[in-house]
């Protein structure tokens, strides 16, 4: 319903990155999850989510980032240690994740799947 049509991670990767969190926080609230985000000015993360998942720390990435692009989300798993770290990125993007030593997988398998763990996404999991 956008009547800018669908955009496009090429010509216009703002509007694509938000399209792509809010379709990874819809997922999760409607698998059951409590979903709310953090924000410490200057930092903050894209997602919290609680439930049966478990409890997550939610970075969502659509395009190239850096180390450094993690500082909010290493912060709050820091000071929330029940909290596991999670990146949603592209493939390509993962051994940047790695070398944070945090957990990730492809906003694409998050759509099908749901966290890490969890039974496809299934409420009842």
């Amino acid at each position: 319903m956008d009547p800018q049509g669908i955009a496009s991670a090429d010509s216009d990767p703002g509007r694509f990155g938000m399209w792509v969190e809010n379709a990874c926080l819809a997922q999760a609230w409607n698998a059951g999850q409590r979903v709310s985000y953090w924000r410490e000015e200057p930092l903050e993360i894209d997602g919290v989510f609680e439930g049966s998942w478990g409890s997550w720390a939610v970075e969502v990435k659509t395009s190239r980032f850096q180390m450094k692009d993690l500082r909010g989300l290493l912060e709050f798993v820091r000071r929330n240690p029940g909290f596991r770290p999670l990146v949603l990125c592209r493939h390509v993007d993962r051994p940047t994740v790695d070398r944070a030593g945090v957990e990730s997988m492809t906003s694409h398998e998050f759509l099908m799947q749901g966290a890490p763990g969890s039974a496809r996404g299934d409420p009842r999991a």
